[in-house]
Formats: C-alpha cells, sequence, structure tokens
C-alpha cells in the first residue's frame, strides 16, 4: 500500500505573499467597513476561523455564526473576482511533483487551516484540484491538531483503508509539529513562513527548497 501524502497549501503548493490573502483580507475589510483587516494577524498555518476571531477581538467585537455567514458572502465575491489574477501561484515546482504523484497511484490530501472553498479555488487554478479529494480544511477545526485529525480521518474513509505511513508536506514549524502528533514523516520546504534553520532545528525527516528534490523512492 502507498503511503498518504499530505500537502499544506499556501507556502507548500502555493507561493505565499503578501498578496496571497488579499480575498481573505478584502472581505474582513468589506465585513467590518475597516482597511488593513490583516494588519498585525499572523495568519500562517491557522485556521481561517481562529484568524477571523482575532481580528474580531481585537476590534471588540464577538464571533458569531450570524457574522461568519455574512463574512463567507464577502468571501466567496473576493475568491470570484480573483480567480483569473496571478494572486495564486504556483510555489516551487508543485504541479509538476503533485501530477507524477497522482499518475504514479499515490493517494494524496489536504491538511489546511484553509477553508475548502478558499482551497478549491486556489488549486483550481494551479489545475491540480482534481487530485485532491479529501482533507482537513479550515471548517474542520479551530487549531492544526484538530484538522490533522479530520485530514486522516476523511483520508481514510475515502480511500477506505488505515494507512500505515503518512507523508506530511508543509512549510511550516507547525507542520512539522502536526506530522509528529499524526505519526507521520515529514517533509518541510523552505519556501513558506520559516526559513530553513528554523526548520532544521525541528528535525524533519527531509528539509528541502524544491520539490523537485523528492524522489518517489523517498515516498516509501
Amino acid at each position: 500500500m502507498k503511503p498518504l501524502i499530505l500537502f499544506d497549501v499556501n507556502g507548500t503548493l502555493i507561493k505565499r505573499d503578501s498578496r496571497t490573502d488579499l480575498p481573505y483580507e478584502y472581505a474582513v475589510n468589506e465585513l467590518l467597513s475597516i482597511e488593513n483587516g490583516l494588519e498585525g494577524v499572523n495568519t500562517s498555518a491557522r485556521s481561517d476561523v481562529d484568524v477571523l476571531m482575532e481580528i474580531l477581538e481585537k476590534r471588540g467585537l464577538e464571533y458569531s455564526d450570524e457574522l461568519w455567514k455574512k463574512f463567507m458572502i464577502q468571501y466567496i465575491k473576493q475568491l470570484e473576482a480573483y480567480k483569473e489574477t496571478d494572486v495564486w501561484r504556483e510555489n516551487s515546482t508543485a504541479i509538476e511533483f503533485v501530477t507524477r504523484l497522482a499518475n504514479a497511484g499515490y493517494p494524496l490530501a489536504l491538511i489546511t487551516g484553509e477553508l475548502s472553498i478558499g482551497a478549491e479555488y486556489k488549486l483550481k487554478k494551479l489545475g491540480i484540484w482534481q487530485y485532491f479529494s479529501t482533507g482537513g480544511f479550515g471548517e474542520d477545526g479551530l487549531k492544526r491538531f484538530e484538522i490533522a485529525d479530520m485530514a486522516v480521518a476523511n483520508a481514510e474513509e475515502h480511500f477506505q483503508c488505515k494507512f500505515n505511513k503518512i507523508f506530511l508536506i508543509g512549510d511550516t514549524v507547525l507542520d512539522i509539529k502536526t506530522a509528529r502528533y499524526i505519526g507521520a514523516r515529514v517533509i518541510s520546504i523552505a519556501t513558506g513562513s520559516n526559513s530553513k534553520e528554523e526548520l532544521a532545528e525541528y528535525n524533519p525527516d527531509y528539509l528541502i527548497n524544491e520539490f523537485n528534490e523528492i524522489s518517489i523512492d523517498m515516498l516509501v
């Protein structure tokens, strides 16, 4: 049985820079009638719900389901507005790597704080959404470990098997901690929020700069 390969989205499959979160930020701005809604807020490796809660708390507002529904209306509008732009771009050699794994029959899934609707828009832009039929997303848990539990459970249900081996590919220290939490091997790619030196301190199984450094032989 081939191992399950879990991918983070932002900073891993999608290049992370100042534009990556623009649709989310503009949705927040519209919701709260403010500017620079993400200023001073670290969005890396966090669920979209958790990020909104922090933004609301900073402004003395309380999170509610009704407010979340209003945010989602704005967010989907922004995703639509940006879907033909270059805001979401391939990170490293992600497209070729994911396609190669899919063609080789590896079960693939996502593990991300991104809402599934956001992940869909971003990965459709890259042309690889069809390879990810399941995963754990921002609506599946407030914190990363909760999302990780759901990612594994959803993948095992979808593929109808228990995975003896799992690889997690991500760009942050929290991805390494999450991999250890679910008993996975971890491939850290130094293209996101944490530097290569910071990632190395947590002893990932592999530490790379580009996806083309990973051979199929490593994923056994």
